[in-house]
């Protein structure tokens, strides 16, 4: 199998790199002049950018053989996710891989404004030793309002936590568990945090609020307000106005609207501002976990594989051995059903049951219907794009939940045709076969699987078990299942090797034999 051709268009790390090229052919770069890459998207299967490049819609189109982009880095704005969608190229970023650093500066800038260090140092450096000129604030018992309790603002959670602040936080897309789980006060709503907040600091994407003039000046007199997750979130002149104005004691600024910011930005110019050029993220330790990060989810999506890392997909917040194994059952389940039912009369029926809950519920619609349209449709289909697929095929899926303690339950089936059912469970861990066209079965799934569905009658097995042996090819297990005495029946049989196309041909022509399937699906 050829090794799939990869472009690193800046410094990714050594040791991403070194993982990329134990299984891929990297061509890498610390930084590609941005009007040659054009020229180079449609000779590779994925590429991998940093901040210097942008995959528009014109650069993404007209590249059949690329199947993923990869962005190293926790945001992805440079990235045209719709086109990338349209056209089944999976997104990947590295998110939370730089939460820790990100988290850790958010401090530094907050202790460099709290105790005037950035001031205090350069006094120092010319000659003077005014104490009293740089008096400080602690952060002890200080109300920390976060905005975004995401990776990186559960990170300066628990930072804050080590100084003994007061912390609560406003993120409308979580659940009340999870301030609970970080010790986080939670305000439903923003301008409330914000009046309670002596220090403010925000960590959402690009879409999180706007901090204006308006909820600016709803905080407590002398607050410090922080912005290290993306420039713009915070309005700069009405920042930089208040600062002026004394109504805000200082701000701690990494990121800026226009990167570098112009010299007479008003931020630049405004009291008790410490300013960095974008060092969130900017440590070791970070940039070897996002180049490994990134390297990890490149190749998992170029397995056709659900890396946890894939943007443009609902990917469900679980385990990483538990989303890999969830994952292969969805693929098996639908690439089998798939094969039984050569023809869609009905809309397709998926039941959910065991411990699977409803948040699983979109990725596993989408990961079906790219498993089952795998083998049926000329063009590319994947998880990225089945739902836009499925729906130019006029395919419809339908899902019921059937919850409960037991083990984790799929099963996909025709409405209305029960004996069309393919179900599969997970025991721990292990994928098992439970029922195959509508008939009762409980085996593990095996990596090869010879298929037969047949008139229950005497013969048959041994006629099927010779012509396998004539092919020299090794039986390990065989499993029989059968509706009623005398009606359908089908067996299984796990095989040592593929069996070849002669085999089934042969073993379609016996007597009594209905249909033969050979399942090869990791």
């Amino acid at each position: 199998m050829n090794r799939p051709r990869i472009l690193v268009t800046e410094a990714l790390g050594p040791k991403g790199l070194e993982y990329l090229r134990l299984h891929a052919d990297v061509e890498a770069h610390d930084l590609l002049p941005p009007p040659e890459l054009p020229r180079m998207m449609g000779d590779y299967d994925a590429v991998i950018i940093r901040s210097a490049h942008r995959l528009t819609r014109e650069l993404l189109e007209g590249h059949p053989r690329l199947k993923v982009v990869a962005r190293a880095g926790a945001g992805f704005d440079n990235v045209d996710l719709k086109a990338a969608t349209e056209l089944g190229i999976a997104v990947i970023n590295a998110p939370g891989a730089n939460a820790i650093a990100a988290a850790e500066h958010t401090f530094g800038l907050l202790l460099a404004v709290m105790r005037n260090i950035v001031a205090g140092d350069a006094h120092v450096r010319n000659g003077g030793w005014d104490r009293a000129a740089f008096l400080g604030r602690e952060l002890y018992q200080k109300r920390l309002g976060i905005i975004g309790l995401g990776r990186v603002g559960r990170q300066v959670a628990r930072i804050a936590h080590g100084f003994r602040m007061q912390v609560s936080a406003y993120d409308p897309y979580l659940s009340s568990d999870i301030f609970k789980a970080h010790e986080v006060c939670e305000y439903p709503d923003l301008g409330e945090l914000i009046e309670q907040s002596d220090i403010l600091t925000i960590h959402t994407p690009k879409t999180g609020p706007h901090l204006d003039e308006k909820l600016l000046r709803r905080l407590p007199p002398d607050a410090v307000v922080l912005n290290a997750a993306r420039g713009g979130l915070v309005d700069e002149s009405a920042l930089a106005q208040l600062l002026r104005e004394g109504r805000v004691h200082g701000a701690g600024v990494d990121v800026f609207v226009t990167e570098p910011p112009a010299l007479d930005s008003p931020l630049l110019h405004a009291p008790h501002v410490v300013t960095t050029p974008h060092l969130g993220g900017s440590t070791h330790e970070a940039m070897v976990e996002v180049g490994m990060m990134t390297a990890r989810g490149v190749l998992e999506a170029l397995a056709n594989q659900t890396p946890a890392n894939l943007v443009n997909v609902p990917i469900p917040d679980l385990p990483g051995q538990h989303l890999a194994a969830l994952d292969h059952a969805v693929r098996v389940l639908g690439r089998i059903f798939s094969q039984l039912s050569e023809k869609i009369s009905h809309p397709l029926l998926l039941e959910l049951g065991g411990t699977l809950n409803a948040s699983l519920i979109p990725w596993l619609r989408q990961a079906v219907l790219a498993a089952f349209l795998h083998d049926r449709v000329d063009e590319r289909v994947n998880t990225v794009n089945a739902l836009m697929v499925a729906a130019r095929q006029g395919l419809t899926l339908l899902v019921k939940e059937a919850f409960n303690d037991g083990e984790p339950e799929l099963s996909l089936r025709l409405e209305g045709q029960p004996d069309t059912e393919v179900a599969v469970s997970l025991r721990n861990g292990q994928l098992m076969l439970k029922e195959l066209a509508g008939i009762p079965v409980d085996l593990p799934w095996p990596d090869r699987a010879l298929v037969t569905r047949h008139h229950d009658a005497p013969g048959v097995v041994g006629r099927v078990g010779s012509l396998v042996g004539q092919y020299a090819i090794n039986i390990g297990q065989l499993h029989l299942g059968r509706r009623q005495v005398g009606q359908e029946a089908l067996m299984i049989l796990t095989l040592d090797t593929e069996p070849p196309a002669e085999l089934l041909q042969d073993l379609r022509k016996l007597p009594d034999m209905k249909a033969v399937y050979a399942f090869s699906i990791r």
